[in-house]
């Protein structure tokens, strides 16, 4: 099966590069706008494509011949995107628009799992359940706004038969360090500050409960997916539990028993668009992929924080 990733050399798909390369079952092509040296070099199994999904022509020259695309491909944050929501059009639904365009055009009719939000998408409710994926959708960011958009596209398209689709609402991932400066990816960031002795960051209120799940797993129901596509389908991509800020920063303080100085992160898009509760269903994943996490939150964030220290 030939796959293609877009977003290759981004956080979600690095990891889920190296995952679909070690099962060595695929033949993958991994899209980027910039390959550099580091880039996985001798794998018979991954071929790297420089390209845009700005370009038309660059879209088109991907997804010919491919069986499977995994879209990852995605700029801005919930914090950052309301900004400027042209320019955040521009940055991530065009694109993605281009690529779906060449999909139809090219009439190969691919599977494409596309990585939307658990965070960012859903109603706020009063009620703090865990969403369902049949949950109202009334997001308050342009990130959310977009990744909805997307999911309708790609169900007009499984609709009008020119491909098949599956939706991950992915909740909040972790499992490797993140650049420090990054505003999105809460454990990895706070990690490498602590890893530099550099003050922590936050972001929005320190209450606010979100949904993490680790890399692996995620990996995990991506690869579930490749092998049972449907025609249109929507999955939550979690653990069911939430954490709140505070209690993530208490238990990474506690794991790497290292002190933090915590400071307010500064940001022109503003935190209020960011909800206070978001915890995710996942009965659905598990009824019709057999598909649930195998590690266990705080043990994963236990292990990530040990092998943090281990770089000191």
């Amino acid at each position: 099966m030939k796959i293609g990733i877009t977003g290759a050399s981004g956080f979600l798909g690095s990891y889920l590069l190296r995952y679909l390369v070690n099962l060595k079952k695929y033949r993958l092509y991994a899209l980027t706008r910039t390959v550099s040296s580091e880039k996985i070099n001798n794998d018979d199994n991954v071929v790297w494509i420089k390209g845009d999904l700005n370009s038309p022509q660059d879209c088109l020259d991907f997804v010919q011949n491919l069986d499977l695309i995994i879209h990852l491909a995605h700029t801005n944050s919930p914090l950052t995107s309301n900004r400027d929501i042209s320019s955040d059009a521009l940055l991530n639904l065009i694109p993605t628009l281009n690529l779906l365009q060449a999909i139809r055009d090219c009439k190969t009719i691919p599977h494409l799992i596309y990585a939307s939000s658990g965070g960012a998408v859903y109603k706020p409710c009063n009620i703090r359940k865990p969403f369902k994926e049949s949950d109202s959708c009334e997001p308050s960011s342009s990130y959310g706004i977009q990744k909805i958009t997307v999911e309708q596209y790609l169900r007009m398209g499984s609709e009008q038969g020119w491909l098949s689709a599956t939706s991950l609402r992915i909740g909040n991932p972790y499992g490797i360090l993140l650049p420090s400066q990054r505003m999105q990816g809460l454990i990895g960031v706070v990690l490498n500050q602590l890893l530099h002795q550099q003050p922590v960051k936050i972001y929005g209120d320190p209450n606010n409960v979100r949904d993490y799940i680790h890399l692996e797993d995620m990996c995990r129901i991506v690869e579930l997916v490749i092998n049972q596509p449907s025609t249109f389908e929507i999955y939550n991509v979690g653990s069911g539990q939430g954490y709140s800020v505070s209690q993530i920063l208490d238990l990474i303080e506690k794991f790497t028993g290292l002190l933090m100085v915590k400071e307010i992160g500064q940001t022109t898009g503003g935190t209020k668009q960011l909800p206070s509760w978001t915890v995710l269903d996942i009965t659905k994943a598990y009824q019709n992929l057999a598909w649930q996490p195998i590690i266990e939150f705080e043990q994963g964030l236990k292990t990530l924080c040990e092998q943090t220290l281990c770089k000191k």
